[in-house]
């Protein structure tokens, strides 16, 4: 099995690149999941029109590149059966990533959206970076963004991609078809950054005194859970769950692993 991750903000087309990529890969057994934050047809779109298996997970109050790490494992076991995994996330931050070493990392880069130099590990470390809207300018101005991604990233392959017309698509798929199978444990290629206050918490009042008090409340219960991510609780991840009790909203004892703990 491989695990093929695409990576790229908003806007910059990585849906359109990803349906010429399954319509070139279909004599492998594909899965497709779409990571987003509010919400998102993607995932039917494809499976109607390529017969591919998909699936959706919405983050919600979660960074959508954590989630994805987090959800990775559980993907790989459920479509054990596949030969491709293929995974679009959200890339909102510019600082997060969920590329792993035991796969492919693709950033599909749009060449209006800015300088590369203020990309994080979306950008960095990426193993091949697709390069799209390129033909709203011109030759020379191509070639300059082409040096200042290399200047940034000096190992990764630039591939000319365009949504609209599918070009580049043969490049990416001879990319995904060298890439190596996954075997073992799965690395992250650079760990994601974390900040926990008062904020992360869920506190809504711009307040020191009022952020202080959050994050200790939420402090003191991060020490109880267990940080396993399980889900069992209904929550995506421990945060969620603590930001929930922290509101009222559910019990503490609503986590499987403290029944009894509380009452």
């Amino acid at each position: 099995m491989k695990i093929i991750i695409f990576g790229g903000t908003p806007g910059s087309g990585k849906t359109s690149i990803i349906k010429f990529v399954i319509q070139e890969l279909k004599d492998l057994k594909v899965h497709y999941t779409k990571f987003d934050v509010l919400a998102t047809d993607d995932d039917i779109l494809i499976k109607e029109k390529f017969g591919v298996s998909t699936e959706k997970r919405i983050s919600g109050d979660i960074c959508p590149d954590h989630y994805a790490a987090l959800e990775i494992p559980k993907i790989i076991e459920n479509h054990k059966d596949k030969d491709v995994i293929i995974i679009e996330t959200a890339g909102l931050c510019l600082r997060c990533s969920p590329y792993i070493n035991e796969g492919l990392a693709i950033n599909i880069l749009n060449i209006l959206s800015g300088k590369p130099s203020g990309y994080g590990p979306l950008l960095t470390q990426a193993d091949a970076v697709a390069v799209t809207k390129g033909d709203l300018i011109s030759q020379a101005e191509r070639e300059i963004f082409r040096a200042k991604v290399l200047k940034v990233n000096k190992k990764a392959s630039i591939i000319e991609a365009n949504g609209l017309t599918g070009e580049g698509t043969i490049d990416i798929v001879e990319a995904i078809r060298k890439s190596p199978e996954i075997k073992g444990k799965l690395t992250l290629k650079h760990s994601m950054p974390t900040a926990i206050c008062g904020y992360c918490y869920g506190n809504k009042i711009i307040d020191s005194q009022e952020t202080l008090k959050r994050y200790q409340q939420g402090k003191e219960l991060k020490i109880k859970v267990p940080n396993l991510n399980c889900g069992k609780c209904g929550f995506k991840s421990c945060n969620e769950f603590i930001r929930a009790v922290l509101d009222n909203e559910v019990k503490e004892n609503k986590c499987p692993y403290l029944k009894g703990v509380v009452n």
